[in-house]
């Protein structure tokens, strides 16, 4: 399984310069092999807002991106439930102060490590984390 982090779904659904190779990779992985928390839905639209906000789209674009994404969650996505153990090992992973995680993502971590899942990131400090934690990568550019 291949947990996909906002940063990819992000940079996927609002069309930035990495998206075709993000595209391309997930499109060697089979059905049902990818999955997102539903936390990432919250990270989602706060993505879209911020870029909205931003400039860098208007509010065309953030409806276009969101609506897109909600049908890849529908038709190809496993979507996890955050449970409350999840909570307290992401608050676990905040423990390590030199991996300088946020806290959403450390609940990505948690999540991921879980699902015992491969993490699928364009964040290099949640990489870096991932590793020093033994979650294992997924390329995705």
């Amino acid at each position: 399984m291949i947990y996909l982090d906002t940063s990819v779904l992000g940079a996927l659904f609002f069309r930035e310069p990495t998206a075709s190779a993000i595209l391309a990779r997930l499109e060697t992985v089979d059905d049902g092999d990818l999955c997102i928390s539903a936390w990432t839905l919250t990270e989602m639209a706060s993505v879209g807002a911020i870029k909205e906000r931003t400039g860098s789209i208007d509010a065309a674009g953030r409806a276009a991106g969101l609506t897109a994404f909600n049908r890849f969650v529908s038709d190809s996505l496993t979507l996890a439930e955050v449970e409350p153990g999840d909570f307290r090992t992401a608050a676990a992973l905040l423990d390590a102060p030199a991996l300088a995680l946020r806290a959403g993502d450390a609940l990505h971590l948690a999540i991921a490590r879980r699902l015992r899942a491969s993490l699928a990131t364009l964040d290099d400090r949640q990489a870096i984390a991932a590793a020093h934690y033994s979650i294992p990568a997924f390329p995705v550019s």
